[in-house]
C-alpha cells in the first residue's frame, strides 16, 4: 500500500502542478491541501453520479440511507484498532455484513410481498448497526472530537494513503459497474421480465448494494457517514429531473456532483469571517442546484402544456 500511496501522491502533484495554469482551478492548484481533497471529490462525483442514477432508477435511496448508518460500527472500529488509515478496512467489513442483511430482506419481502415487513426489517438492520458503533465508541472512551470527525468527515484532512484506498475502491466499483450495467437496467425496468430471462437477479441486488456500500466506504473517513448520503440520491435525482435517457440521467448526475464539488471548494478560497465546513459547503451547493433542476423540470412542464 505504500507504494500505491507514494504513487498517488506523485500523481497528484503532476496534476497539480498541470492545472496550475488552467482557470479555474489555479486557486486550488496553489494549494496541496486543498487540491487533494478536490481530487478525491472529482473521483467520488464520478463514480457515485453513476451508483446515485442506479439507486433512483431501483428506488434504493432506503436502502442507501440504512448503508450509510450501518457501516458506522466497522469505522469506528477501524479506527480504534489501525486510526485512519484502517477506517475504510473497517467500514469494508460492516458493509459486506450489511449488504448480506440488505439482500436477504429484500428477498424475504418478495417472497411474501409484505412491503411493510420489508421496510420494518431494513429499520431495525439501520438502528441496530448504528446503535452498535454507537455503543463501540463510546465504550472505549471520551471520542467526542473523533465522534463528530467520523461522522461528518474530515475532507481537508484526505492522505495520500487514504486518497489511494479510496482510489482502489472507487475503481473495483467501476468494474463492477461496468460488468453489471445493462443488467441493471433491465432488472430496475422489468424485475419479471429480467428473472424469466434467466437473469440473476439477487446477485443483481447484491452488486447493487455492494456498490451502494462502496461508496460509503469509500468517503465515510473524508465526507463522513451522515453527509455521504447526499452525493447517493441528490445527483441520481437532479439527474431523472432533467434526463430524458438512462444516459443523459448518468451524465447530468455526473456532471452536477462535479460542479457541486468545485463550487464546494472554490467557497474556501472566498473571505470569511469563519471556517466553512468543505464537506457541508459541497453537499449544500449540490442540493441548491438540485433545487435548481425541479425548477427548470417545472418550466419546461409549463411550456410542454402551452403548447399543447
Amino acid at each position: 500500500m505504500n507504494t500505491l500511496s507514494d504513487g498517488v501522491a506523485t500523481l497528484v502533484e503532476h496534476l497539480r502542478t498541470l492545472s496550475e495554469s488552467i482557470v479555474g482551478l489555479r486557486g486550488l492548484a496553489a494549494y496541496p491541501f486543498l487540491f487533494r481533497p478536490f481530487i478525491f471529490l472529482v473521483l467520488l462525483s464520478i463514480v457515485a453520479g453513476l451508483v446515485g442514477t442506479l439507486v433512483n432508477l431501483r428506488k434504493a435511496e432506503f436502502n442507501a440511507e440504512v448503508m450509510v448508518h450501518s457501516v458506522f460500527p466497522g469505522i469506528v472500529v477501524g479506527f480504534i484498532v489501525g486510526g485512519s488509515d484502517a477506517i475504510i478496512i473497517g467500514a469494508g467489513c460492516a458493509g459486506i455484513a450489511v449488504v448480506i442483511a440488505l439482500v436477504v430482506s429484500q428477498s424475504s419481502k418478495r417472497e411474501s410481498d409484505n412491503e411493510s415487513a420489508h421496510e420494518g426489517a431494513t429499520a431495525v438492520i439501520l438502528t441496530a448497526f448504528f446503535a452498535l458503533g454507537m455503543t463501540i465508541s463510546l465504550k472505549v472512551g471520551d471520542m467526542s472530537g473523533q465522534l463528530e470527525a467520523l461522522m461528518f468527515g474530515r475532507l481537508l484532512e484526505t492522505t495520500d494513503s487514504g486518497l489511494a484506498q479510496s482510489l482502489v475502491v472507487f475503481i473495483l466499483t467501476g468494474i463492477m459497474l461496468a460488468l453489471t450495467w445493462k443488467e441493471h437496467l433491465y432488472v430496475a425496468f422489468d424485475r419479471q421480465g429480467a428473472q424469466a430471462s434467466r437473469i440473476n437477479v439477487r446477485g443483481i441486488d447484491y452488486a447493487l448494494n455492494a456498490c451502494i456500500a462502496a461508496v460509503v466506504v469509500a468517503a465515510s473517513s473524508a465526507i463522513g457517514v451522515l453527509l455521504v448520503i447526499a452525493f447517493l440520491i441528490v445527483p441520481g435525482a437532479t439527474g431523472r429531473l432533467l434526463g430524458r435517457t438512462v444516459r443523459q440521467a448518468s451524465i447530468i448526475g455526473v456532471s452536477v456532483s462535479l460542479l457541486a464539488s468545485w463550487l464546494g471548494m472554490q467557497l474556501l478560497l472566498t473571505p470569511s469571517p469563519r471556517p466553512i465546513s468543505p464537506q457541508a459547503g459541497v453537499v449544500l451547493v449540490l442540493v441548491a442546484l438540485f433545487f435548481i433542476a425541479v425548477g427548470i423540470a417545472a418550466i419546461g412542464k409549463r411550456r410542454g402544456k402551452v403548447r399543447c
